[in-house]
């Protein structure tokens, strides 16, 4: 459960859709501060002064778009949880989400209370595993199976298996009886090890060598 209100910036160079955007995210309960900027550049200026919990991008805006703008976010600031907002509908676009390190993907047609529970599901979960998503992960595990060097202990399987399951960090370490210190631990060293950004990238890592089917 989140224990107090979001930080939350958008980005969307249509002024009238960004303040509309900013007036609904206004009206959720679980969000207390929210910032607006026209495009991807300003967003990261927003971010440099001060970091918010998640930021909402659009994918094409002048200056700099969305996925550039997730790119550089994922580099500087990984704490900061990214939903992507697109009219595009390609299960292909949900499959860069790993490579890129966004969190979670919504249609610019998703109903006010589906953005409000991504927001809150990539904050508490690092992801939003929506249909389009879950379709692109299905694809990938027709994908060629990459050969990586990756040895996984005996706990890593067991942590990444669950966080396929959309565990909650609280529920897995309470699950294994372990602190949720040693938990974000053992999921460094899983990301590390998978060359993962994200808890997407973990997923879809599972799905391409066979610890998980969907």
């Amino acid at each position: 459960m989140i224990k107090s209100k979001l930080k939350v910036y958008l980005a969307d160079d249509h002024a009238v859709v960004r303040k509309g955007m900013e007036r609904l995210l206004n009206s959720f309960e679980h969000i207390g501060v929210v910032k607006d900027a026209p495009n991807g550049k300003e967003l990261i200026k927003l971010i440099e002064e001060d970091h918010p919990d998640a930021v909402i991008l659009d994918v094409e805006m002048p200056v700099m778009g969305g996925i550039e703008a997730a790119k550089i976010i994922a580099d500087r600031y990984p704490s900061v949880k990214m939903l992507i907002l697109t009219m595009h509908h390609e299960d292909v676009f949900g499959n860069k989400l790993a490579d890129v390190g966004v969190h979670g993907f919504l249609s610019k047609s998703a109903e006010p209370q589906e953005v409000e529970k991504a927001l809150q599901l990539i904050v508490e979960r690092d992801f939003y595993k929506k249909e389009i998503v879950t379709r692109a992960l299905v694809n990938a595990s027709r994908e060629k199976t990459e050969e990586r060097n990756c040895r996984l202990t005996k706990r890593e399987i067991e942590i990444l298996l669950l966080i396929c399951q959309e565990l909650t960090p609280g529920e897995i370490s309470e699950r294994l009886q372990i602190s949720e210190k040693t938990f974000f631990n053992h999921r460094a060293n899983i990301l590390e090890k998978t060359k993962s950004r994200t808890n997407v990238g973990i997923i879809r890592f599972s799905i391409l060598n066979g610890y998980f089917k969907i």
